[in-house]
């Protein structure tokens, strides 16, 4: 089965084409782009990553989707985007937790226990905690208020932000470390697979969006 798999639920959008021969699942082309956002960049990495494993859309037998939390307007447009893919080609359409990809590269190397990170803003966090065992629930807290405890690897970019304050709980790769960013290879690695029918993929929001928290502050709202 070839798949094709993306998220645009951080500042970086992902794109990777792999293909699943039995239980194993081989990457054969993946791009990633922080130049444009989302509603610009997703398309054309589509074509061109596809274009670099020497597949067609026609070739996709499943669209695989990053549906957050993360972003707001990039969750949006990727689900639109895996929509629209799925009833242009007829793939079936799976849904993964963008912080289940960012863990499951840095599971599959052997760390038992990992801590997804990432920067949800107004001084908060996304977090989703992984091992050998399963995985927690999804939270959404201030750093200084994280429930954690036997020093788990910590990865993203809500790590490397508040790592003043993250950097007790667990041990922080470098800035620069690959296990900071979220990819369409993490994707293929720990999702599923079950499809979803189209209006059933919906996004991992967490939280409301920052335009209904402000909302009041807005006359046409009124």
């Amino acid at each position: 089965m070839l798949i094709l798999a993306f998220d645009a639920s951080t500042p970086v959008v992902t794109v990777a084409v792999a293909r699943q021969e039995g239980d194993v699942r081989h990457v054969l082309a993946e791009a990633t782009t922080t130049n444009l956002g989302a509603s610009e960049a997703l398309l054309p990495a589509v074509h061109s990553v596809l274009g670099l494993a020497g597949q067609s859309l026609e070739d996709v037998g499943r669209i695989l989707v990053g549906v957050g939390p993360g972003t707001f307007t990039g969750i949006r447009i990727a689900v639109s985007t895996a929509r629209s893919l799925s009833f242009s080609t007829g793939a079936p359409l799976s849904g993964n937790s963008t912080l289940a990809a960012l863990a499951a590269p840095a599971l599959a190397e052997g760390h038992p226990e990992v801590l997804a990170v990432l920067d949800a803003k107004r001084r908060e966090v996304f977090v989703q905690r992984f091992s050998d065992e399963g995985s927690d629930e999804i939270l959404c807290a201030r750093p200084e208020e994280l429930p954690v405890e036997n020093a788990p690897l910590l990865v993203g970019d809500g790590a490397v932000r508040y790592r003043e304050v993250l950097s007790g709980f667990g041990h922080i790769p470098p800035e620069d470390s690959p296990s900071h960013r979220v990819t369409a290879a993490g994707h293929v690695l720990s999702a599923d697979f079950s499809p979803v029918e189209a209006e059933a993929l919906v996004p991992i929001y967490v939280r409301e969006p920052d335009a209904e928290v402000r909302k009041d502050l807005n006359p046409w709202s009124r």
